[in-house]
């Protein structure tokens, strides 16, 4: 009689879940810029994501787009405990973490005289 080791019932449940090729939101939302430098401003704004756990090895994409007619930010991802740049981005793309840690996003404002736009972002697994 075969008896199946608990890796193999584990990959079979993934698979038929979809858990293996569909990609995941693992956070989405929408802040203001980085153009005041603290994830909660005096006013009250919020300024940064939530933090989110990523897991080593595992493809990430980063999506964003701001608002306004002339606008360029970018993404930044920062270690939640330390506020450490981990990750920079200049434009939406994947990113793959070295090591398993909770991060949250800031966008910072690239174009001089702009800032304080509200900008939507979205972190999905890869397919």
């Amino acid at each position: 009689m075969y008896i199946p080791s608990a890796q193999s019932v584990l990959t079979a449940g993934l698979a038929l879940t979809g858990s293996l090729t569909k990609s995941r939101t693992v956070a989405e939302g929408s802040v203001l810029d980085y153009a005041v430098e603290k994830c909660k401003d005096s006013e009250g704004h919020t300024r940064c994501s939530k933090p989110f756990l990523v897991t080593k090895s595992t493809c990430y994409q980063l999506e964003w787009r701001t608002e306004g007619a002339l606008t360029h930010t970018t993404a930044e991802v920062r270690d939640a405990g330390s506020d450490e740049l981990v990750f920079y981005r200049d434009t939406n793309g994947d990113w793959t973490p070295e090591k398993g840690e909770l991060v949250y996003l800031d966008f910072k404002p690239k174009i001089p005289a702009t800032g304080n736009q509200t900008v939507h972002y979205t972190v999905r697994t890869c397919e």
